[in-house]
């Protein structure tokens, strides 16, 4: 075989295993059935229009709570404006039951973890860098039992320019199919979403 053919022939077998691992991967990742980690807690959705990112290091942690917390971040990559409220989030866990965000009421009354799962935060650190052109905004939609500088001030809506984005916790009543070892979707609703953003994810 000459030289030429030679490179020719391994030119294609280079090019087929190099789509055979393609397909692999692929097929791997839909398999799972999940969304893209960013760390072993983190989760992302990322489109054209709004990033959904989902953190559940603290969720594992509140099997028995009424309450499950779940860190997030929301980026407006697009929209002249994305609003937020704490009604646009719902979470649907793997047997299709859906669940309301709690009320900060509910909390208060409910829940004494509020400042604890604060403490095992980790996407700030995670999101300020992937939105390192982007400005972060203010957001606080779950109050805080020990106020920090002001910080115990509750939201319920957030005005989101085009390329900000938000990082904040958003609580859950604990699922009836349980936490641990369990597939969810937290869906994001917005006016000025045609559709509904979403995150697939698992809480190990």
């Amino acid at each position: 075989m000459t030289k030429p053919a030679r490179a020719a022939t391994v030119a294609l077998l280079l090019l087929a295993l190099g789509s055979c691992a393609t397909r692999r991967e692929m097929r791997g990742q839909e398999a799972s059935g999940l969304d893209r980690k960013l760390t072993f807690f983190a989760f992302v959705e990322s489109g054209d229009l709004v990033d959904l990112i989902v953190d559940t290091k603290a969720a594992r942690y509140r099997e028995d709570a009424e309450y499950i917390p779940i860190e997030f971040s929301v980026a407006n990559r697009a929209l002249n404006e994305l609003t937020i409220t704490r009604e646009s989030f719902v979470l649907v866990d793997d047997q299709g039951n859906r669940y309301p965000a709690a009320s900060p009421r509910e909390l208060m009354q409910h829940y004494e973890f509020l400042d604890w799962d604060r403490r095992l935060s980790e996407l700030p650190g995670i999101v300020d860098a992937r939105f390192a052109a982007f400005t972060r905004y203010p957001s606080n939609f779950s109050p805080r039992r020990q106020a920090i500088r002001g910080s115990n001030v509750v939201r319920d809506s957030v005005s989101l320019p085009k390329f900000g984005y938000i990082v904040d916790y958003i609580y859950f009543p604990r699922p009836t199919t349980g936490v641990k070892n369990h597939r969810f979707e937290m869906f994001l609703q917005a006016p000025q979403l045609q559709d509904p953003v979403f995150v697939k994810f698992e809480i190990k």
